[in-house]
């Protein structure tokens, strides 16, 4: 009984030692601001919250319209709906991959073009 009632003291030391201060309790929101009256802590919130609101609004009535996004490259142009727009992406970069590797190998050899005049000088 004497080595759990140690135990549990040794637990209760080393929990009251790790345990956050007010500051990062107050960080995380556990605990509300401690400058601030608690009769007036929910006015602050609502408050803070209403203002949050406004700025949001603002915001998002003076965005710019999607085509200028368009036009800056921030969105894609896209008939596609928007879960399958990154694999849209992907399949455009791969047939271009392979328009590209197609050029590349029927592209003349470079003694061709010499012999075409296309190209001066000898071949190494």
């Amino acid at each position: 009984m004497a080595d759990h009632l140690r135990k549990s003291n040794e637990d209760l030391d080393k929990f009251l030692k790790e345990r956050p201060n007010q500051r990062e309790l107050v960080d995380r929101n556990i605990l509300k601001d401690p400058k601030i009256a608690p009769a007036l802590q929910h006015q602050a919130e609502e408050l803070k919250r209403a203002k949050l609101e406004t700025a949001l609004a603002h915001k998002i009535e003076n965005r710019p319209p999607a085509s200028e996004l368009i036009d800056h490259n921030i969105l894609h142009a896209s008939h596609v709906a928007p879960a399958l727009q990154g694999k849209e992406a992907e399949l455009k970069r791969s047939q271009l991959e392979d328009m590209l590797n197609t050029k590349i190998q029927e592209r003349p050899a470079p003694e061709t073009l010499v012999e075409k005049h296309i190209l001066e000088g000898q071949v190494v």
